[in-house]
């Protein structure tokens, strides 16, 4: 996920300044009170939440254990894009990534993907592996945020981060540094991902967001909608398949576009003019011709990859195949910068679908359920595109 596409506007880090500890969760609590989406904060006993912070921050001696102190007064709120990330953690712009994508997995959590070309990859990290530890920290039963879920392998490029994991082959447990580097740019990523397979006679196109953003939703547009020209310039037989998985499996979500979902409906422009050319004429935009499609997604699917399965349910486009998403569908978050540098972040918008149903804290769950091990994905939403095709489905 190219994550300078939707953090650069706010991520605007100040020159750290060091006012005292009291004085920031003052700050921390007029902004939670000010700017959370729920007046009412849940419900949650939050003038004793900063109570006990305050005194907390009498026996609080270093600035770990301070950061450890926000840390806990905000998981007060159980919401899981409402944290703070301490000044100069994440740089303004030209972000690094150590390639790496979890997500629950039983009473803990599992890699659920690995971005090609990373230093996770080149690490040996498979999905399925059991993650133990990152930074020092245990990944267990207890449930993390998304800074903790995404933002961990996210930083300064050359910086890096520790990584302790048990191979799911099987074998002791490993550990390795993890060196956050440059990533491709998500439309990259999308073509590079793209390919088609070929199942009992039948060719389905494949493509893999690893996040959302108006770049990789148009890639996918582009992708389908001039199938011919795809297959001549970019991938051969695109202009044979007869079906196409969308792959948001570990898409930790970003920007949330309605671009994708009205051209997978088929409300798309079509035929506005003529291109002339020495090869003849031909309508531009072409006609859409839909297409069975299916969402890939697993407990790594975060966010705004969690709002697009749930318009795939709304609106019926196709089957959600996989996992339970990550449950981190809060709805959008404010990055605020604080006095001393650092970044709070704050859930401002709630996302219930129509009859009122919160998915924080809870997931997607698919329509086909797998466990995301080897093909085991890929195989499932390929038999049920095939089911949409015989029942004349799109």
């Amino acid at each position: 996920m190219n994550c300078d596409f939707v953090f650069a506007a706010i991520l605007l880090l100040a020159s750290p300044s060091t006012p005292s500890p009291p004085s920031l969760l003052t700050e921390i609590d007029r902004q939670v009170r000010d700017g959370f989406w729920d007046p009412k904060l849940k419900g949650v006993d939050w003038n004793g939440a900063v109570a006990r912070a305050s005194t907390e921050f009498k026996s609080a001696n270093s600035p770990a254990e301070r950061d450890r102190v926000y840390d806990r007064l905000l998981a007060t709120l159980s919401d899981s894009h409402t944290f703070r990330v301490p000044a100069g953690r994440l740089p303004e712009r030209g972000w690094g990534t150590a390639g790496l994508r979890i997500g629950r997995d039983g009473e803990g959590y599992a890699v659920k993907g690995v971005i090609p070309g990373s230093s996770a990859e080149r690490a040996g990290l498979k999905v399925g592996d059991r993650v133990l530890s990152v930074d020092g920290k245990p990944y267990g039963k207890d449930r993390v945020n998304f800074r903790d879920l995404f933002f961990v392998f996210e930083g300064v490029r050359g910086s890096s981060v520790d990584v302790a994991w048990r191979p799911l082959s099987g074998g002791k447990e490993r550990t390795a540094r993890l060196v956050r580097g440059p990533e491709e740019p998500g439309d990259t990523l999308v073509w590079k991902s793209a390919r088609v397979l070929q199942r009992d006679g039948k060719k389905y196109g494949y493509a893999r967001l690893w996040g959302i953003s108006t770049e990789t939703a148009l890639t996918v547009v582009d992708m389908l909608l001039d199938r011919k020209e795809v297959s001549g310039s970019r991938v051969a037989g695109w202009d044979g398949i007869e079906g196409f998985l969308l792959d948001v499996r570990a898409n930790a979500g970003g920007y949330d576009p309605d671009i994708l979902t009205t051209f997978l409906r088929g409300r798309w422009s079509c035929c506005d003019y003529s291109i002339l050319t020495r090869e003849g004429r031909r309508m531009t935009p072409p006609e859409y011709q839909p297409l069975p499609v299916a969402l890939l997604v697993n407990a790594g699917t975060a966010s705004a990859g969690e709002a697009l399965a749930l318009k795939f349910r709304r609106h019926a486009i196709g089957p959600i195949v996989g996992e339970t998403t990550a449950g981190m569908a809060s709805g959008g978050a404010d990055a605020r910068k604080l006095s001393d540098g650092s970044m709070l972040w704050l859930t401002a918008r709630a996302i219930e679908d129509l009859d009122g149903h919160s998915y924080e804290g809870e997931g997607v769950a698919p329509d086909v359920a797998v466990a995301d091990r080897g093909d085991a994905v890929i195989e499932a939403a390929i038999k049920a595109l095939a089911l949409a095709r015989k029942s004349g489905g799109n």
